[in-house]
């Protein structure tokens, strides 16, 4: 009996010591601030301006703390001794750099956000295009509480026609000989939080160019991360990507590299208000994909910025001195032909002149 009791005695000791301990950890959330945005911007003296995006359920939105300093480390201090609470800087999903700094150098803010023992390198990169402020303040009225980063969520507003970049792959790519990166580039949004106008192309941790929103279609291909999205064929007619994949083929001759690439799209008719019969309609979306490649290719050789990491691909087939030489020669020489491949999934339903006829007048 004294045994049974004693077990009973130790159980409910450490019943009311599990239910303690959680009420200790509710209490430590509550005295923590937990942002989930912060935004970077070099100042004219090149002091590093970092604000903070806080959601805030009582004031149904957000709160924003920032300061500068000559250094991010220093000015995330000085908004710490600040703050009425302790700051948890582990649930930043997004960091939003102005794009005169991304012009400049993001070397440093990469460096501080991936060695910061507090910060995921998972988070998110973006730059923002025009008032700084403006940008990373701005809300909606009918929905407050949305933030920067669940804009970037695809259960939200972000789609596969936007580029997506990670703080460990931003690291990797201004680390790397043969492959660079693009970050996608934002302002103010009217109707939803931001709008998306194109990405960056990165050259190491500068900012050297832009992809268009129509060619980021041809970036996510290449990355393999292209999960869908619609494409106008002409002017009455669209067409939603069901599937994209690519395939190449890569040769090293004297003169240098050489790549065949093809892009295969299956794809679903949405509109076709003009009849267009499945060869025009095939043949117009595989010219608008082969130009739109030809083009990124020759901007990216101008810019010696390969974000395509097609230099990735020719690894193995390159030397210690090929690979430093890459992006600088070997990516300029580079001999590139990029063809694509149409299947429309719903031919069968296609309203054309020669399938349906009109009735008699």
């Amino acid at each position: 009996m004294i045994h049974r009791s004693f077990i009973s005695v130790v159980l409910v000791l450490c019943t009311l010591s599990a239910l303690l301990t959680g009420c200790w950890d509710t209490k430590d959330i509550n005295k923590r601030l937990m942002p989930v945005v912060m935004g970077i911007c070099k100042e004219k003296n090149q002091d590093y301006r970092i604000i903070l995006q806080i959601p805030s359920p009582e004031k149904k939105g957000s709160q924003y703390m920032e300061s500068s300093s000559a250094t991010i480390n220093n000015a995330v201090d000085n908004i710490r001794t600040k703050a009425e609470k302790s700051i948890d800087l582990l649930h930043i999903r997004l960091f939003l750099i102005c794009e005169k700094t991304a012009k400049e150098d993001i070397g440093d803010i990469i460096d501080y956000a991936v060695q910061a023992n507090d910060i995921s390198i998972k988070g998110l990169l973006a730059i923002a295009r025009g008032d700084f402020d403006e940008v990373i303040h701005h809300q909606l009225t009918a929905n407050p509480e949305l933030s920067s980063y669940d804009f970037f969520s695809e259960q939200a507003g972000w789609t596969p026609e936007t580029t997506i970049v990670r703080l460990w792959e931003a690291y990797r790519d201004i680390q790397s000989y043969t492959q660079d990166m693009s970050i996608p580039i934002l302002t103010k949004g009217t109707d939803t939080l931001y709008q998306f106008e194109g990405s960056a192309i990165m050259r190491s941790d500068k900012m050297v160019g832009e992809i268009s929103s129509d060619e980021v279609l041809i970036y996510n291909v290449f990355q393999e991360r292209y999960t869908g999205g619609t494409i106008e064929v002409a002017d009455q007619s669209s067409v939603r990507i069901k599937k994209a994949s690519i395939k190449h083929t890569l040769h090293w001759s004297e003169s240098g590299p050489q790549l065949k690439s093809c892009i295969r799209l299956k794809v679903e008719l949405l509109e076709n208000k003009n009849e267009e019969s499945e060869e025009q309609i095939t043949r117009k979306l595989k010219d608008i994909i082969e130009k739109r490649a030809q083009k990124l290719i020759a901007d990216l050789k101008n810019d010696k910025a390969d974000v395509l990491a097609i230099g990735q691909l020719f690894r193995k087939k390159m030397n210690e001195e090929q690979i430093k030489d890459w992006k600088q020669h070997w990516f300029l020489t580079l001999d590139d032909e990029v063809t694509a491949e149409i299947t429309i999934l719903n031919s069968i339903y296609l309203k054309s002149p020669n399938k349906i006829k009109k009735p008699s007048q």
